[in-house]
């Protein structure tokens, strides 16, 4: 048998989700904090000529290491950091941490190769 109290002779006026609104996740907590951090203005890096971008998209196509490039589609940039995946011009496959990005090739005025420590080389 189910025994419900009527709300007036409650002991205290329950808000229902109300009170929830503060409580975050953790991981949502962290996906805002980035998301701020990408809203934040981005150093215009310096425009760098094609064969140098071409150059540096090969060297990670085919050694698997990860590239940091910044894009810029009608004066706006962003910074994308991945591996490249394939070509098929005019376009560049960008693997991220998030999933896979298509970009077009003459959108990337920036580009260069992140050297990554190895987990064991770090200290603790």
């Amino acid at each position: 048998m189910i025994h419900e109290v009527p709300k007036e002779k409650w002991l205290y006026r329950d808000r229902g989700m109300v009170k929830w609104l503060g409580f975050f996740m953790s991981d949502h907590t962290n996906f805002m904090d980035q998301e701020r951090a990408n809203e934040q203005a981005l150093t215009r890096l310096p425009q760098q000529p094609a064969e140098t971008i071409d150059s540096l998209l090969q060297q990670s196509w085919e050694h698997t290491k990860t590239v940091n490039l910044q894009i810029e589609v009608s004066n706006h940039l962003a910074n994308h950091q991945g591996i490249i995946i394939g070509f098929e011009r005019p376009f560049v496959f960008l693997q991220t941490d998030t999933g896979m990005l298509t970009i077009l090739f003459n959108a990337i005025r920036h580009a260069e190769l992140i050297k990554r420590e190895k987990w064991w080389v770090q200290d603790v």
